[in-house]
């Protein structure tokens, strides 16, 4: 049945195309033909009655079929029935010789008419055009290409073939000249008065022109998976019968377009093209014709040689040929290089065939160990016993593993042949045509380049997403093609200028050069990478050959600058270290860019020191005045925008190391790539073989990184150029490779004396360990790898909020807190004992030297230096790498070494009432833990800043010191501690759980409360989110990561509820409201003595259940107020006051210290509140109060609601007026931080959190 089916299709699809070539045919008839009664010979063309209907049914067949369907049947049945051979080249031939003929007659006699039917013959020329660009449009075939249209490619472009030669040689082309007055009806109209419509038709006519210029024959490899098998396919098979390669050679094209004056056409548009036609149209195909027309062309062609430069016989080139002054044709090129191949096999005939009676004896027979045999017959093998090994080695089977080429372009649809000028295919021209081709050439430079790279650039830059890898490649082998040819063209004539191609060096130019190999080497499009290290070595040279001019030295300068930025630097040494996985075109691109980047980068650092743009640095609190604007202004001759633009420029200068910047080359992967190149020596030229061994010579012996080079490869290698088959003796390359090669082989001799294991190490790459590959680099032990090591930085503290209105011993005490809190989060119990002990240790001979001092008078002698080091189990690395106990060393007064060769001691002119100080608190912190105000763990509060050292281990060697500009407070810098995706991920994860669980009324715990005011715009202050997802792990379990021991914030659902709020203790709001009273009696100031008498008064209420037993008539000014009195002298809004809360933090610890003095221990029952969890959110207890307090705590809260209600109304009117001043909204902001950050603990459950705004 399914065979009936199948069947029943095939024989429907082949009905179909049945029906459509019988459509064709009768188009084709019905569209005219020769007029057979005519007497002139050949009979002329006669148009049929519905010629212009049906070319446009025509037209109306290639859009349904082959445009919608992915179909090549339409043209099939075209070419088929001749439509354009027999059909639209006469019609437009026949239109354009009356035209011309109309034309001339009008030249003689002005009153005379244009011939019959004008307008008619107009629109059928017009849709000739159209079929003409259908049917010659370049055939693509990409992965999404449908089987129809790989079976008929190859088909279709053999027609295609056909109809570039019938265009170029019906009447000397005469069809080209018809297609330009076409585009002359139109350019004769204004500008302003042209339609859309006649924009198109300049399009369609440079279109024509482009696919003329671009039929080639098929390729054989049609895509990565789909191929034409190549063995025994040479050129002619894809040419079509009757087609040879003379016949459609750019050779032929360029006759055709000078004899019917298309190139002047060209020139035309390409002046004009910012006056007279609209860019949008014509600029794109503009640029593709001129590609077209010179990427198979060799720049060095085009000049003549200079004397005694000629190419030796023995050396075959990078073109492989020697003299262009004798080759017209291109078989002729072919037939050159025959030639040159068969006189090589002859030489190497005669030199290795024997007499003829030395033949006997000439069977070497060697017996393996395992009893076979292996025989190499000729008497060579007898004389030369490498000639031996290469027979056994010829006579081998390799089964090689079949890898597909990187540069790989089928998938995009792109012919094999886009880099033929690179690959040695070059096309050659007759004399003639190739003066015209070069005239051509130099009055566009002269007159269009500018102007058209110009409007190229400006429409890729403003597009540069939706630029196919077509486009790429057009444009930067166009941007190389012209600069290159200009520099020869400036050194065979130094009366032409580079003015002509000065906008290459325009800063949006080079910027879209340097975009488009950057993106290409991050999305790994190799043939756009390729074209990119093109363009980009030729802007180098472009570049150095300018900077010669002393006038334009300071513009250069700049450009060089900005091509050398600290990113493109680091792309540009990346380039090398895969070459050697790619094409000898590509390696040659990327050891020509390696030798130009090099060269300009050396020349800088000779001359001047070189700034190039650095990392982007984020600058913060910039303080610029009027008079810096003004000054700026009257020097630079900008207006007020741009200089406060460049004075708060992001940027800042860097100056580029050489030496650094040439080490990022000196690597293995580099050094493969030059080897892999070198081993293909017979297809270099002389400059190319020069290049490789001035690379080596900067590798051994400039930098005397020796060991990259100790290759047994490259030994086999050079004994191979210099030997009878390798370089010829007449070659200009081989001195440089001789010269190497005897300064190579006496350095590893001497190597392999000093260090035996040399003989080993050739045979295997070079080891990565730093203590052996230090050895094996350079023969000897790093002895001063130990003692010129630099000890680490220390740990640096964030800025704190409302750190200046903290009192300095309230500071002290946090910095201990963190430090001591990391050091223990981090498990460095011991170290941290064994600190202890040495500061104890110290203060008993410290208070014993001052006793003996005061006995005998001395009291002004320090006692001497008391020297730390770690014992037991502990080695002194911490003294060193360890930056957050170094930061506590260095904060309880010790003097920590620079290196590791340096003692740590703790001076003996450090007071004992601070060292004493240092000892409690940290004691302290070791039994209780701290609680940091921002609920995050200590280390949130400290920086690791990264030592020069760990820089340079790191990889950071080109030229500038790391982070040493950073902005430590900005919030897109990540703490050391913190994995951003994956810990931000989670957070997101448990925030869909809890509020998942919200809502299937599962009971949570308590979180932590958020102020109900509308969220404000906090601009720079938000912190980084990255919400990457991660993938889950394949056990089910959660990443780990340091918020899993956080709890959850929610912005939405907020767990408070109404009943845990009777456990809260009035006493607590009381000691507020007393605060407040105090602070707005003595307009918000308070004595440290009056504070501390506050925090007993606060403690003794607390413990007593607000009765007081002391006297604070000191405190008060009197006798204490009662609570009710205070209350009702209150005239302000309920919102409770900042500054209260901005002190609460330091009332807190003085109440502990109090509460310690009077040895008060207070239980549960009297204080409601438990210790925070991780996060610092404080958990109530579920202990109930007095209850004798019942009244007074529904009093207290009601009045804590209508608070709340009325601080919820305040937030909304300061929103409201949030847009007339923003100034007063960061300020707010601001301090609602210090509010969230000085808190105090253990006392109240609303509170803002800080981390909360941030991750809004």
């Amino acid at each position: 049945m399914s065979a009936v089916l199948q069947y029943g299709a095939t024989n429907g699809t082949d009905f179909s195309l049945t029906v459509l070539k019988a459509r064709i045919a009768l188009l084709a008839t019905a569209i005219g033909g020769p007029d057979y009664t005519s007497e002139i010979e050949p009979p002329p063309y006669k148009l049929g009655d519905d010629c212009l209907a049906c070319l446009k049914d025509l037209k109306r067949w290639f859009k349904l079929v082959d445009d919608q369907q992915k179909r090549w049947d339409v043209a099939m049945a075209v070419a088929e029935y001749r439509i354009l051979t027999d059909d639209l080249l006469p019609i437009l031939i026949d239109w354009e010789n009356k035209c011309s003929l109309a034309s001339k007659l009008a030249k003689n006699n002005p009153e005379h008419e244009e011939f019959r039917n004008k307008a008619y013959y107009d629109k059928i020329a017009m849709n000739c055009l159209q079929l003409l660009v259908l049917m010659t449009w370049p055939l693509i075939i990409t992965e999404q290409s449908s089987s129809n249209q790989i079976t008929l490619y190859s088909e279709v472009k053999k027609h295609q073939l056909i109809y570039k030669k019938a265009i170029l040689s019906m009447e000397n082309g005469k069809v080209l000249r018809a297609a330009i007055r076409l585009a002359l009806g139109v350019i004769k109209i204004d500008r302003l008065s042209r339609t859309p419509r006649d924009n198109m038709v300049l399009k369609l006519v440079l279109n024509f022109f482009r696919n003329v210029i671009a039929i080639e024959p098929g390729e054989f490899t049609i895509n990565t998976k789909r191929s034409i098998p190549s063995k025994g396919i040479s050129s002619i098979d894809t040419l079509p019968p009757n087609v040879f390669m003379d016949d459609i050679s750019l050779n032929t094209v360029t006759f055709s377009f000078h004899k019917n004056k298309v190139f002047g056409l060209l020139l035309t548009l390409a002046n004009s093209l910012s006056k007279e036609f609209d860019q949008d149209f014509i600029n794109i195909p503009l640029l593709e014709i001129m590609f077209f027309l010179t990427k198979d062309v060799n720049q060095s062609l085009l000049f003549p040689q200079r004397p005694g430069r000629k190419p030796h016989p023995g050396q075959a080139n990078a073109n492989g040929n020697i003299s262009t002054n004798n080759v017209v044709t291109s078989a002729g090129f072919e037939l050159s290089k025959l030639l040159q191949k068969e006189h090589q096999m002859k030489k190497n005939v005669i030199k290795h065939t024997s007499a003829r009676h030395s033949r006997f004896g000439g069977l070497l027979s060697i017996q393996t160990p395992d009893k076979n045999r292996l025989t190499v017959s000729g008497s060579q093998a007898l004389v030369d016993e490498n000639i031996a090994l290469q027979k056994l080695d010829d006579s081998k089977k390799w089964n090689k593993r079949i890898t597909q080429k990187r540069e790989s372009v089928a998938t995009e649809g792109l012919p094999n042949s886009l880099l033929n000028s690179q690959t040695g295919k070059a096309i050659f021209f007759t004399e003639s045509n190739g003066k015209h081709f070069k005239t051509f050439i130099n009055n566009f430079i002269d007159s269009g380049f500018n102007i058209l790279l110009h409007s190229v650039t400006n429409s890729f830059t403003t597009e540069q997403d939706r630029m196919v890898t077509l486009e790429q490649v057009e444009y930067l082998l166009f941007f190389a093609w012209f600069i290159n040819y200009q520099l020869l063209r400036c050194k065979m004539d130094s009366s032409t200028k580079l003015n002509q191609v000065s906008e290459a060096l325009r800063e949006v130019s080079f910027i879209l050069v340097s975009s488009l190999l950057r993106n290409a080497y991050d999305l790994k499009n190799w043939i756009v990478t390729h074209a990119g290290m093109i363009a980009f070595n030729e802007l180098l040279n472009l570049v150095t050959y300018t900077k010669g001019s002393e006038e334009d030295s300071d513009d250069i300068e700049f450009i060089v600058s900005r091509l050398f930025s600290d990113e493109r630097i680091q792309l540009l040494s990346n380039l090398p270290k895969i070459g050697s996985k790619h094409s000898l075109q590509f390696m040659k691109s990327c050891i020509e860019l390696t030798h130009s980047v090099l060269k300009v980068l050396e020349q800088y650092s000779d001359d001047k020191t070189l700034v190039v743009e650095g990392k982007s640095r984020r600058r913060k609190n910039i303080n610029i005045s009027e008079d810096d604007i003004s000054k700026l202004i009257e020097e630079e001759n900008v207006d007020r925008d741009e200089a406060l633009d460049i004075l708060t420029s992001n940027f800042r200068g860097v100056e580029v190391n050489f030496q650094k910047v040439q080490s990022n080359y000196m690597t293995e992967l580099v050094v493969e790539t030059y080897i892999n190149f070198l081993k293909r020596f017979r297809e270099l030229d002389d400059d190319s073989i020069k290049k490789v061994f001035s690379f080596f010579h900067r590798v051994f012996v400039q930098v005397k990184e020796q060991s990259l080079l100790f290759r047994f490869d490259l030994i086999i290698l050079l004994r191979e150029m210099l030997s009878s088959d390798g370089l010829s003796r007449m070659s200009r390359s081989r001195k440089y490779v001789s010269q190497f090669s005897d300064y190579f082989l006496t350095r590893l001799k001497k190597r392999l004396k000093k260090s035996p294991a040399w003989f080993v190490g050739l045979l295997f790459p070079p080891l990565h360990n730093s203590e052996v590959g230090f050895y094996q680099k350079y023969g000897e032990y790093n002895v001063l790898n130990n003692e010129s090591l630099y000890a680490s930085s220390i740990s640096q503290f964030k800025p704190i909020p409302d750190e200046e209105a903290l009192p300095p011993s309230i500071l002290q005490d946090m910095k201990y807190g963190i430090l001591v809190s990391t050091l223990l989060d981090d498990g460095k119990v011991e170290l941290l004992d064994q600190l202890l002990k040495h500061i104890a240790h110290t203060l008993d001979i410290f208070k014993s030297w001052l006793s003996i001092n005061v006995n005998t008078g001395r009291e002004t002698t320090n006692p001497p230096n008391e020297f730390f080091t770690l014992t037991g189990t502990l080695s002194n690395d911490p003294l060193f790498r360890d930056k957050d106990y170094r930061a506590l060393l260095s904060l309880v007064g010790y003097t920590i070494p620079d290196k590791i060769n340096q003692p740590c001691f703790l001076g003996g002119a450090i007071e004992i009432p601070d060292l004493t100080t240092s000892y409690e608190l940290i004691k302290k912190y070791l039994s209780t833990p701290f609680e940091t105000p921002n609920g995050l763990p200590s280390s949130s509060y400290l920086v690791r800043i990264r030592s020069r050292k760990e820089n340079l281990l790191n990889g950071e060697q080109d030229g500038w010191e790391g982070n040493d500009n950073y902005d430590y407070t900005d919030p897109h810098i990540i703490p050391d501690d913190q994995n951003v995706s994956e810990g931000d991920e989670t957070y997101f994860k448990d925030l869909d759980n809890n509020v998942s669980e919200k809502l299937k009324g599962v009971k949570l715990s308590k979180g932590i409360a958020r102020s109900k005011k509308k969220e404000k715009k906090r601009g720079k202050k938000r912190a980084y989110r990255n919400n990457l997802s991660t993938f889950d792990n394949e056990d089910g379990q959660q990443p780990h990561s340091t918020k899993e021991r956080h709890s959850v914030f929610s912005k939405e659902f907020i767990s408070d509820s109404e009943d845990d709020e009777d456990l809260m203790n009035p006493i607590f709001f009381e000691n507020e409201t007393y605060m407040r009273w105090l602070l707005d009696k003595n307009n918000g100031q308070l004595t440290e003595d009056r504070y501390a008498q506050f925090a007993k008064f606060a403690a003794e209420r607390m413990a007593n259940g607000g009765v007081t037993t002391g006297d604070y008539t000191n405190l008060f000014g009197g006798s204490v107020p009662s609570i009710s009195d205070i209350r009702a002298a209150e005239t302000s809004s309920f919102a409770p006051d900042k500054s209260l809360i901005s002190l609460a933090s330091h009332v807190a610890s003085e109440m502990y210290a109090a509460d310690a003095e009077n040895n008060t221990e207070l239980s549960d029952d009297d204080i409601n509140t438990e210790p925070k969890d991780t996060l610092g959110s404080p958990q109530l207890s579920d202990s109930t109060n007095d209850p004798q307090s019942d009244d007074d705590n529904r009093k207290v809260l009601k009045r804590r609601k209508l608070e709340e209600s009325e601080v919820d109304k305040e937030d909304e009117d300061e929103d409201e007026d949030e847009g007339e001043d923003e100034d007063e909204d960061e300020d707010e902001d601001e301090d609602e931080d210090e509010e969230a950050f000085l808190f105090p603990v253990k006392k109240s459950k609303v509170i803002l959190g800080e981390s909360d705004g941030d991750d809004e």
